[in-house]
């Protein structure tokens, strides 16, 4: 059985600050973030060293992991793949911020580490707007399902 984890990439002050749009990508998010909580599934939040602290718009629960990296892509990160590791992690959903950098690099890193990834269509977002859109098909032609949050909450 599939162990699945919500990825929430770099959703912090800095990345947060010059976007357009923000409430309904906060909106989507967390409500992600409830579905996991309510079916007791990890939630891990990443933060990009140097944007600084999380948003304290997501609705982080007290067993919540958080991960820091420096690079785009978060498999990168020795700290993730013990947690990956740790908890057998192996199904991936990811949300967050910027679609054209660290939310595209980690769906790339999952597919290239052979996990099984979901991009939440409308929970990731860039302040160049049209990068949401090519990124979700790009993604979707190399192999990540693409679904959008309501999509997601019920399947």
């Amino acid at each position: 059985m599939k162990q699945t984890a919500l990825l929430v990439v770099d959703i912090q002050t800095g990345t947060l600050a010059p976007l357009i749009g923000k409430e309904k990508l906060l909106e989507n998010v967390n409500e992600l973030i409830g579905h996991f909580h309510q079916k007791k599934l990890p939630v891990i939040f990443i933060k990009k060293v140097g944007y600084g602290e999380l948003s304290s718009k997501l609705q982080r629960g007290a067993n919540d992991l958080v991960v820091s990296k420096v690079q785009m892509n978060t498999f990168k990160s020795s700290d993730f793949q013990l947690l990956v590791a740790d908890h057998k992690l192996d199904d991936f959903v990811v949300v967050g911020l910027m679609s054209n950098a660290c939310v595209q690099s980690t769906c790339k890193g999952a597919l290239a580490e052979n996990y099984s990834v979901t991009l939440i269509e409308d929970a990731h977002d860039s302040v160049i707007k049209p990068m949401r859109t090519i990124w979700n098909k790009k993604l979707s032609d190399l192999g990540v399902t693409t679904k959008t949050t309501k999509e997601y909450l019920e399947q």
